[in-house]
């Protein structure tokens, strides 16, 4: 069936009175009701809500209101541990959801505020952790789409919406886009409000969009960056919010140095993954200058500060309930709240204090490359998915989680499986990384559909 238009092509077009956001939801809906039965992305799809909605702000551009902005009348949806008005979060756990949430979570709010429509709750794993999820990979259904994030994942492959709220703590935003084929956005950790947001890991839980495109990222992210911190005013806080992403390439499209990563844990790349992004780094030598970069030491050391935090910050916000009621409980996160449970305060103190000196070591050793603006890259995943029993590691995206670094990957080619690749760009600011990702996928150029959305109605 016909893909998608881009989000900002779709904004464009509903403008000009071609398409009105009415016939997107419709679009949305159809590939819901085709594909939802194998893909399984979706806790609650609100249909009667998304096209009460859609007639709505139909109505109010055919009394010749403009729209609020270039997310007006497109389809969204929310990873299920965020809290949505009157829909329950249940955050895939059986312990909740019993009464519909009263108010929207600031970064939904801010949504609702551009003019998006939410179509419903994505499915999430087991309170954001590693439990495999029921959703299927779009590409392979024997695969694992990823975690947690996969239902925002899955659901914007299918073009079952434009984008999708996901969450990271490890690797849930990453991972689940790369698996998928699509990209997602992490992005600096405290830039976004996470009130009302189910935690995992105060110091690690970021939010961030997933899309098709980095420039349907940018769009969402520009609003939740301009609004979703309290209402403070972007043009004081966040001065990038205001341009769109075409002002960034212009402006960092004369910084092309893209630095390798060079470090041990590269060594988890299986072949596939490695030929897969060799082959991309070639094609990009064209336009940058690409040379590996030896990070410190120290980062040797960041999947085990990361994962102290992660299980010792886990163990204490689900400590009563696990006490309560652990048989509720699945067993990864069982294993993460009892890990945690016997961590050392001493060792987690060391763990925290190792994510700034970590992250200013990093930032000296670009320094002193000349060009601290040059952006990081490295494979998204260590493997193309895996297979169902397991969510996939997320060793490559959780240092940078744990440095609270923005993060973005764009899908860089099909492993020779057949399952997609993704390509992670790192750098010290937002703008940075989307103009470094934004002009690698005009190059690369891979916007490839998963099979299935090509199964004729």
């Amino acid at each position: 069936m016909p893909d998608l238009p881009t989000i900002a092509r779709a904004a464009e077009l509903i403008r000009d009175g071609v398409l009105r956001p009415l016939d997107l939801v419709e679009q949305c809906l159809a590939n819901i009701d085709q594909y939802e039965p194998a893909v399984q992305a979706w806790v609650t799809v609100d249909r009667a809500g998304a096209l009460k909605e859609a007639k709505r702000l139909g109505a109010t551009l055919a009394d010749g209101e403009e729209p609020a902005s270039p997310l007006f009348g497109i389809p969204i949806g929310i990873k299920d541990i965020i809290d949505v008005a009157g829909m329950p979060t249940r955050c895939g756990s059986p312990l909740r959801g019993k009464l519909p949430a009263t108010k929207d979570a600031p970064v939904v709010a801010a949504l609702r505020e551009a003019g998006a429509i939410l179509l419903g709750k994505t499915v999430t794993t087991q309170f954001a952790a590693f439990d495999p999820p029921p959703t299927k990979n779009p590409w392979n259904a024997a695969h694992t789409p990823g975690g947690s994030s996969s239902g925002s994942a899955a659901a914007v492959a299918m073009e079952m919406c434009f984008a999708a709220l996901g969450t990271q703590t490890g690797g849930s935003i990453t991972r689940p886009a790369s698996y998928c084929g699509v990209a997602g956005f992490k992005p600096p950790w405290g830039e976004v409000s996470l009130e009302q947001v189910e935690p995992l890991s105060f110091h690690l839980d970021h939010v961030g969009p997933i899309a098709r495109r980095v420039s349907d990222l940018y769009l969402v992210w520009q609003q939740l960056a301009a609004r979703a911190s309290g209402g403070v005013d972007a043009s004081v806080t966040r001065p990038w919010a205001e341009h769109d992403l075409e002002y960034w390439l212009d402006c960092y499209g004369v910084y092309r140095t893209l630095f390798v990563v060079d470090s041990p844990l590269l060594e988890q790349a299986d072949p596939l993954v490695q030929a897969t992004t060799a082959a991309a780094l070639e094609r990009l030598r064209a336009s940058f200058e690409v040379r590996k970069l030896s990070l410190p030491a120290s980062f040797n050391s960041v999947l085990t500060w990361h994962k102290r935090i992660m299980v010792v910050e886990a163990a204490e916000h689900h400590r009563a309930e696990f006490k309560a009621a652990a048989e509720k409980f699945g067993p990864c996160i069982t294993t993460l709240i009892q890990e945690g449970l016997g961590v050392s305060a001493v060792d987690y103190c060391e763990a925290l204090r190792m994510q700034n000196q970590v992250r200013n070591e990093l930032a000296q050793l670009l320094h002193s490359q000349g060009d601290l603006l040059g952006c990081l890259v490295m494979p998204a995943t260590t493997t193309p998915a895996p297979d169902a029993s397991t969510t996939g590691n997320p060793a490559f995206n959780a240092p940078w989680s744990f440095l609270g670094l923005p993060t973005i990957t764009i899908p860089c080619g099909l492993a020779a499986n057949g399952l997609p690749c993704g390509l992670q760009f790192i750098a010290f600011t937002s703008p940075q990384v989307f103009a470094m990702a934004g002009m690698c996928e005009r190059i690369l150029h891979q916007y490839a559909r998963p099979p299935l959305l090509e199964t004729p109605r």
